[in-house]
């Protein structure tokens, strides 16, 4: 075990609200193990209303061009893996690791493995609209032994806009609990052993305790993949 952290370069921002939980679930996971000590990081903040415009857009290498361009400029200041603090952009994790020529620690490989540890093998996905409805997500859990199923329309775009709407905002009402629990429901119903927080503003409306099968934090399991990244020998 290492006695200092590694470095870790954080694209975040997208959105804030899920980028200071990062950095704390990195802090207090580096300092668990090395008491005294807290996660060395450096970070990119993106104004997360361009993000959103470009996505909206269909900018994808647009944005492939910005993060990896940033990424490379992480590394150029001692980060030695990336994290992208959004589910959604990682659907340039692959661009973005050529650029950058380090690690991308990725939050689907991740989310895959603890699903398989938890022995299932069909859960429910609730993320964006991006997320939900192109196959950069479902195929790469695929290839990792799991399958998602997503909502049906209208229900995904409720989902969606619960996400952009609401919560980017900070706005957490009983309302969006009740969608993402309704949503977590009808996926269930259609097989799904379990479910993952597929968007990093998820856990905002819904959490373990919210429902009755095993619950996959996106967020909090790419975390813990980068404290072990930084403190592996």
């Amino acid at each position: 075990m290492r006695t200092s952290p590694r470095r870790i370069g954080l694209l975040g921002g997208i959105t804030w609200h899920s980028t200071l939980v990062y950095e704390t679930l990195l802090h207090e996971g580096v300092a668990e193990t090395l008491p005294g000590r807290t996660a060395d990081l450096v970070i990119r903040h993106y104004d997360f209303g361009a993000i959103a415009a470009a996505q909206e857009a269909g900018e994808w290498d647009g944005l492939a061009a910005t993060f990896g361009r940033d990424a490379r400029w992480l590394v150029d200041g001692g980060a030695e893996a990336i994290l992208i603090c959004a589910n959604t952009m990682h659907v340039i994790a692959d661009e973005v690791e050529a650029a950058a020529q380090v690690p991308v620690i990725n939050v689907i490989d991740e989310t895959a493995a603890a699903i398989r540890a938890a022995g299932l093998s069909t859960v429910a996905l609730l993320g964006t609209g991006f997320t939900m409805r192109m196959p950069f997500y479902r195929e790469r859990l695929a290839a990792g032994g799991v399958e998602a199923l997503v909502p049906d329309e209208p229900r995904l775009a409720e989902v969606h806009s619960l996400i952009y709407d609401k919560l980017a905002r900070g706005v957490v009402e009983d309302e969006g609990r009740a969608l993402t629990r309704k949503a977590t429901a009808e996926l269930v119903a259609r097989g799904a052993g379990g479910v993952i927080a597929g968007c990093t503003e998820i856990p905002m409306v819904m959490t373990a305790e919210d429902v009755d099968v095993p619950y996959f934090d996106a967020l909090a399991l790419h975390a813990q993949a980068a404290v072990r990244f930084a403190l592996e020998d």
